[in-house]
């Protein structure tokens, strides 16, 4: 079975609830009023919850507190909150998924510390809008969850990833695909901009292109974050190509900055996407 029949047999199990799928509505309407969006959001309080909180984390560094769903809007502006109402709704939409088969803990720490480390680069680099790097680390091993959906099995197996064999060359021996094939796949069955799918669906490619700033960053991203995750396994120095470096301006005190980002607010952002999760710490 290909990526695509992976994806299409789990899009209808991984749907967006329908509140966020109105705010999508109105977030791409350009008639749409700031209080339009914001009523939308305020049906739904625990997408209305999660956003607060996410607004007022270190991740945007606001000098004052957002306090209300229109003042989120004002301040960060209508494509970082639907860049944070996306991540919302997918990780809602993922936890109707039975995950016993695979490590939660390690998904999800994996997704969170390469949406960080993403944006932060992103910052570095000097490219706005930065949330869609967030989202784009956030959903880069979404194709997890849908192989785990299909077969359960094969995910499990996938997980069994070791120094000399990375996560990604296992899924491709073990699928014939990699998880990234998949969850871009999937992505684009969500309708999701090509500036957010395209990253995640070339993260493994080494054809750097210097004009493709995106697949760079999410490139990088993804390995830091597996290096951070398993310094037992991994160093950045074995998974990440210098070239990529020397291509973004990188220097290894942003990279270190950029680690250092993640596991400051990780934790945190755990806690607002993936309660279930964070109970553990």
């Amino acid at each position: 079975m290909k990526a695509l029949q992976y994806a299409q047999n789990v899009s209808d199990l991984f749907a967006l609830p329908e509140g966020y799928l109105r705010v999508k509505e109105l977030m791409d309407s350009d008639t749409a009023s700031l209080d339009e969006v914001a009523d939308v959001i305020l049906l739904d309080p625990v997408l209305t919850s999660k956003l607060l909180k996410l607004a007022n984390s270190a991740i945007y560094s606001l000098p004052y507190q957002v306090e209300s769903v229109s003042k989120a809007l004002l301040v960060l502006g209508k494509t970082q909150v639907y860049n944070l109402v996306l991540s919302i709704g997918i990780a809602s939409a993922c936890s109707k998924v039975d995950t016993s088969a695979i490590d939660l803990e390690r998904f999800w720490e994996q997704s969170i510390n390469a949406a960080l480390i993403a944006k932060h680069l992103a910052q570095c680099c000097e490219i706005k809008p930065t949330d869609r790097f967030y989202v784009a680390g956030l959903l880069h091993n979404i194709g997890e969850l849908a192989v785990l959906q299909n077969d359960a099995g094969q995910a499990h197996s996938c997980q069994e990833y070791t120094a000399e064999q990375r996560p990604w060359q296992l899924q491709l021996n073990t699928l014939g695909f990699t998880y990234a094939e998949c969850g871009a796949e999937l992505l684009h069955l969500w309708h999701l901009p090509d500036s957010i799918v395209e990253p995640v669906a070339l993260q493994h490619s080494t054809r750097f292109d210097q004009k493709n700033k995106a697949q760079l960053i999410i490139y990088l991203a993804v390995r830091l974050a597996l290096a951070n995750q398993h310094p037992e396994m991994y160093s950045t120095k074995q998974l990440v190509d210098p070239f990529v470096l020397e291509l973004l301006n990188l220097t290894q005190p942003d990279i270190i900055r950029a680690i250092d980002f993640c596991n400051t607010e990780g934790l945190f952002i755990l806690s607002v996407l993936n309660p279930r999760i964070s109970t553990i710490y």
